[in-house]
């Protein structure tokens, strides 16, 4: 699955993401990733043991583009600028295949738990992530799905790409119960989950940067809201949740 930012600036992260923005594909962590390999000359940690093979449709990548509107005339900047979007590319290994649901969780903050040397140029780390509310969710309409032919019936529900907060056809939306689902907030983390009829699920985790494009990298779950992001994670990606200062606690006069 592939990853795009559909916001006025326009900036490609080498590395995978599991949304796109017009056409969805899943591909090996290296396309939205802007974080750098180690140095040649830095002394390389102590390599992980072994990290789990990945399958030819888990790994998601992302890349940003163009937002769908210009800027309001008049003046340019974050306050003319549309709100953040992102399309999702999906592939199927298995002919047959077809996405079964799709969701998209919202985090408002991250903690770096360590992170790990896979190989010279490789580096993954273990993130947790504060909060995790699901913002949408979609799913195969069920009852679309059994008025239609066994043969090739799940070909309706193989969709090649979503975009946030729109309905694919043969597609029922189960969160929000009703209306369209609240807009990417910028400084926000979402993670995007796919599931295929097959049971295979793929995983990317995103960070909505000020200008409105995206930073995402691959991701596999752990323990909690911990994840396994791959690979080469910008130093600023990780930024702890912002405090929450209580109405009428300001300075004294």
């Amino acid at each position: 699955m592939r990853l795009r930012s559909e916001s006025p600036a326009m900036r490609r992260l080498p590395g995978p993401l599991m949304v796109i923005g017009a056409a969805l594909a899943f591909a090996a962590c290296s396309i939205l990733h802007r974080g750098k390999p180690p140095s040649a000359g830095a002394p390389a940690e102590p390599s992980a043991a072994a990290s789990a093979e990945a399958s030819s449709e888990a790994s998601p990548s992302a890349e940003n583009s163009p937002a769908e509107s210009a800027p309001a005339e008049g003046g340019a900047g974050e306050a003319n600028s549309p709100p953040p979007g992102a399309t999702v590319a999906i592939s199927y290994a298995h002919k047959g295949d077809y996405l079964a649901s799709l969701s998209v969780s919202k985090f408002n903050g991250t903690e770096m738990v360590e992170s790990r040397n896979l190989d010279a140029q490789h580096v993954e780390s273990i993130i947790r992530f504060d909060g995790g509310v699901t913002v949408w969710e979609i799913t195969a309409d069920a009852g679309v799905f059994s008025k239609l032919p066994v043969v090739g019936s799940g070909d309706n529900f193989a969709a090649k790409s979503v975009t946030y907060g729109k309905l694919p056809a043969h597609f029922a939306q189960v969160t929000p119960e009703s209306g369209p689902p609240e807009p990417l907030e910028v400084g926000h983390y979402y993670i995007f989950t796919a599931q295929r009829a097959s049971g295979t699920l793929s995983y990317e985790a995103v960070r909505v940067e000020p200008d409105g494009s995206l930073d995402g990298y691959e991701a596999e779950p752990r323990a909690g809201t911990s994840y396994v992001l791959c690979c080469n994670v910008n130093p600023d990606f990780v930024q702890p949740t912002a405090p929450v200062i209580p109405e009428g606690s300001g300075p004294s006069p």
